[in-house]
């Protein structure tokens, strides 16, 4: 074998001097890019850093090198950056409405952090359409209109009737028929309620195919919007709490188990619930009065405890109020 001729080999490394300025700094801007968070600003910084640095290279390369490859492909990395920089700010871009639509959004949607581009899909033409109603004029009649739409009030105020018995208002950025668009099955069933306009009215309204394609494309979006139309549900149900009142006065919580009384004497008081049933049927219950005494001279004790064992209370007074107290040993 050959022995290796050590005089061949270099003694010393000639170091060159350092570049021009222009790449020093090129090359710090590009280790201040690295350095940058996660997230979409944090992303946003980085390529906008990378834009500047690949553009101190490709100065230098063409001025002070003079080095076409050098400047090609720096340049070539700054036009993919400065592509990828403008694709994060539209994502990113503050997504606005009309006052009007701005106003439901911070009402209803933002309290649930329901994102803007989400809320867009929600309320785009493709989707949702405006409606106005004059004073006097119906949005759905009883036993007639069919459940195949759910409507937002913007402006303007409503009132429901059932069987020319006043239920409640609905007031602005309240959905008109979401307890009906939450019973309904498919569509044909018809409202048991009519809803009419006391002022004029604008609103917005989804028919219910459209509605439905876009929550199954959207599930977040589908159960954000079960909760939203929940809680007004809820609402509805509390206005009508407040119309419930006994044969005596005194004011019944729907939220109670349902219960049974006899009648004092031969009148039997038919409860207001009864009148004020809408088709979704929030509750169903039917109170009637009777004295203390007359229920313990007609009713056996053990009756009487199996009845309020079944009703989920343990004793109901003469007057409406339930007792919580456990029952007296005589029930045995």
């Amino acid at each position: 074998m050959a022995s290796l001729n050590t005089s061949q080999l270099p003694v010393t490394c000639h170091w060159v001097s350092p570049q021009h300025y222009l790449f020093q700094v090129a090359n710090g801007v590009l280790l201040g890019a690295l350095t940058c968070p996660a997230g979409k600003h944090g992303t946003l910084i980085m390529h906008s850093c990378f834009i500047l640095g690949f553009l101190l290279l490709s100065i230098w390369s063409w001025v002070i090198l003079c080095a076409p490859d050098y400047f090609s492909w720096n340049f070539s990395f700054m036009v993919v950056n400065a592509v990828q920089t403008l694709v994060i700010l539209y994502n990113i871009r503050p997504v606005k409405f009309c006052d009007d639509l701005e106003d439901v959004y911070v009402t209803l949607f933002q309290p649930f952090r329901v994102p803007r581009h989400l809320y867009r899909k929600l309320m785009s033409p493709e989707y949702c359409t405006l409606g106005t109603l004059h004073e006097g004029e119906v949005y759905a009649s009883q036993g007639i209109s069919k459940i195949d739409r759910l409507g937002l009030l913007i402006a303007g105020r409503m009132v429901v009737y059932s069987h020319h018995q006043q239920l409640h208002h609905i007031k602005a950025k309240e959905f008109i028929d979401s307890p009906e668009f939450e019973s309904a099955i498919c569509g044909d069933e018809k409202y048991q309620v009519s809803i009419l306009a006391t002022s004029p009215a604008r609103y917005i309204f989804w028919q219910r195919s459209g509605l439905e394609y876009l929550l199954i494309k959207e599930p977040y979006l589908a159960s954000l919007l079960r909760t939203v139309l929940g809680r007004d549900i809820t609402n509805k149900l509390y206005a009508l709490n407040d119309k419930i009142m006994t044969a005596k006065g005194f004011r019944m919580d729907i939220r109670l188990p349902s219960f049974s009384a006899m009648v004092q004497g031969e009148q039997e008081h038919d409860d207001h619930t009864a009148s004020l049933g809408r088709s979704w049927s929030l509750y169903r219950h039917r109170a009637v009065t009777k004295d203390a005494g007359e229920e313990s001279d007609k009713e056996p004790p053990e009756v009487t405890e199996k009845t309020e064992l079944l009703n989920g209370v343990m004793g109901i007074s003469s007057k409406g109020f339930v007792d919580r107290s456990p029952p007296s040993s005589s029930f045995g």
